[in-house]
């Protein structure tokens, strides 16, 4: 005899909503990426149709309209003229990961040799979701060093771009995300990382009750963990020299201003087939495919539109605060956290929000990337540093140039306080002679 009977099966995971999940994907997508989802549901979509003779009305206007225009629009959707054509650009000189990793470290991190090792070490030793694939003791051992210097250099490397790599696995970098995102629920998201990773098929009353929280609030730690990545490389893209890059946002002067110009293209070249949907509105069953297939355009649209809202404020924002940038090539200290905190975002909105986008100013691609730049000082920034390096070297007398102590005690009297060391890296990195150099070179 079969007995029947019902069992309730609790699994606990983040689950997100068809909609969010979308808005999350688009965000973190650069303007090729966008194009080609659309491409690829055209073909599925009989309603989504994509015409290539469908562009922006363009109309020559002179600068003070255009701004004018551009303000009481809220900079949200934006005229182009002629002069900014939407063509491909090749980015050249692209660098790897590990490229790009041992560049920042060596530009963030006073180290010696040793040291140094550990770290590209460290970088070359990465899988593909960037987590470290190799035993840290191992590590120690190969390089004679204690596990403490390791573990050192290691968490270094995770603050670099993009965060996290070098993490041991998803429960070290999600926690890592919430330090450095400075979670108010700081204390209780790293149990609840620790429940959901460490447990099998924890309850939602057992979770409860080891946080000792109620549903809101549970709600609320799922609604933040869901902003989160979960391996290092999740919204990290390898650019090959090889592939043409188009940029997401254009830069322009206007007047005395700085705005950015959104690279729209795709929506404006999108429409829904009307033909189509009233031809079959009297069949109800083609009626309701189709009606699943608009809602399936629609989302997809306010996607995209949410998108392109979002990197435009914060591509605004960037400029206002980089404007020596645009100016006099000077990157100032700026983080995405400054960034989220203004605009009212989640950091990790922001990181989706920059990744792997590139904007053009004056027929220059510039990754987004580029204009953060953390500080050694208030408002002050290591580029910042290395300009005013550039600038002192050039209007020393050239019959006694200044040495790195010397660039050091003028440094600190402008409020500058880095060591010596530091002072020769920099010197190194522009290129520099030494003041020995320097003035055997005028003889």
């Amino acid at each position: 005899m079969i007995d029947l009977k019902a069992d309730l099966n609790v699994n606990v995971g983040l689950l997100l909503t068809p909609n969010i999940d979308l808005s999350l994907k688009i965000l973190a997508m650069n303007v090729l990426e966008v194009e080609e989802k659309l491409k690829e549901l055209a073909e599925e979509n009989p309603l989504l149709k994509i015409d290539d003779d469908i562009g922006i009305h363009k109309q020559p206007i002179d600068d003070d309209k255009k701004y004018k225009e551009l303000e009481d629009s809220f900079k949200e959707r934006f005229y182009q003229d002629e002069s900014v054509d939407l063509l491909e650009v090749v980015v050249a000189d692209s660098e790897t990961l590990t490229q790009s990793l041992a560049k920042q470290f060596a530009f963030e991190y006073d180290l010696d040799e040793q040291e140094g090792k550990i770290a590209l070490f460290i970088i070359y030793n990465l899988d593909e979701k960037g987590f470290l694939d190799v035993d840290m003791d191992e590590i120690a051992d190969k390089f004679s060093v204690d596990i403490e210097m390791v573990e050192r250099i290691r968490r270094s490397v995770m603050r670099l771009e993009p965060v996290g790599c070098g993490s041991i696995n998803t429960i070290e970098f999600l926690k890592f995300q919430v330090d450095i995102y400075e979670s108010r629920n700081s204390e209780l998201l790293y149990n609840l990382i620790e429940v959901m990773y460490s447990t099998t098929n924890p309850s939602i009353k057992k979770i409860k009750d080891k946080l000792k929280i109620d549903d809101n609030m549970l709600k609320e730690l799922f609604e933040e963990l869901s902003n989160f990545s979960f391996y290092p490389l999740e919204n990290y893209a390898v650019v090959d020299n090889n592939i043409y890059i188009e940029p997401d946002i254009y830069i322009k002067k206007v007047g005395d201003k700085y705005v950015a110009i959104l690279n729209e293209k795709n929506l404006s070249r999108v429409h829904i087939d009307e033909n189509l949907f009233n031809e079959y509105s009297s069949d109800k069953e083609a009626k309701k495919f189709l009606e699943d297939k608009y809602r399936q355009v629609k989302q997809f649209i306010l996607a995209v539109a949410q998108r392109n809202k979002t990197l435009l404020k914060t591509v605004n924002l960037i400029i206002e605060k980089q404007k020596r940038f645009f100016e006099d090539g000077v990157i100032m200290p700026l983080t995405r956290k400054d960034i989220a905190n203004e605009l009212g975002y989640n950091v990790s909105t922001i990181t989706r929000a920059v990744s792997n986008k590139y904007v053009e100013y004056n027929g220059k691609i510039i990754p987004l990337k580029e204009f953060f730049s953390f500080g050694v000082g208030e408002n002050v920034s290591k580029d910042f540093i290395k300009n005013t390096i550039k600038k002192m070297i050039e209007k020393e007398d050239k019959n006694n140039p200044l040495n790195d102590d010397e660039i050091k005690k003028i440094l600190e009297g402008q409020g500058i306080v880095i060591t010596r060391r530091t002072v020769t890296k920099y010197r190194k990195e522009l290129r520099i002679p030494n003041s020995r150099q320097r003035k055997c070179q005028i003889i």
